[in-house]
């Protein structure tokens, strides 16, 4: 019997050697052993459901597909939830139907078909406690929010450190 084990996209694959040994009925050191029986039952949500239950949940809104992955990629190392989405309607489609609300949604200013006034608002319908956070190039002042404002805003360009404690920020709230 093999371990599987989770190799990085880096490492080098080394060749597999087929042995001649007769199949024991031990299992490897350092491999847990298992049952078909608790695979094939386990729901592939509760690994989600229980990262959500220890930290906390994030949208990210952003037509930027770079931008979207370096957030993600920051507030994952920092243990957060993220999920991702590259345009409004998507994400408050899911806003929506998602059981587990996020704790905190994370938008940019421009680049959608639906103005960020109306966004945060439905969202708001949809989750009165989400805290909303604005990364924009435009400056607060310049940002035009009619009825309804963000938590947080942060202007761009800012380091990892600033969107962390912005982050950060929006979430004590």
């Amino acid at each position: 019997m093999k371990c599987r084990t989770k190799l990085s996209p880096h490492t080098p694959a080394l060749p597999v050697q087929k042995q001649d040994r007769p199949a024991t009925n031990q299992t490897p050191i350092g491999c847990r052993k298992t049952s078909p029986r608790f695979q094939l039952d386990q729901d592939p949500s509760s690994a989600f459901d229980r990262a959500l239950d220890e930290s906390a949940s994030i949208y990210v809104v952003d037509d930027e597909p770079r931008l979207t992955d370096l957030y993600a990629i920051i507030l994952e190392a920092k243990g957060y939830v993220v999920r991702v989405f590259n345009n409004r309607i998507e994400a408050l489609a899911v806003l929506k139907g998602d059981r587990r609300k996020p704790d905190l949604l994370i938008m940019d200013y421009l680049g959608h078909t639906m103005p960020v006034d109306g966004f945060m608002r439905l969202c708001l319908q949809a989750h009165p406690n989400l805290r909303i956070l604005v990364a924009s190039g435009f400056s607060e002042v310049d940002a035009r929010f009619s009825s309804i404002r963000p938590d947080r805003y942060l202007q761009k360009p800012f380091t990892a450190e600033e969107f962390l404690q912005e982050v950060e920020a929006a979430l004590a709230i």
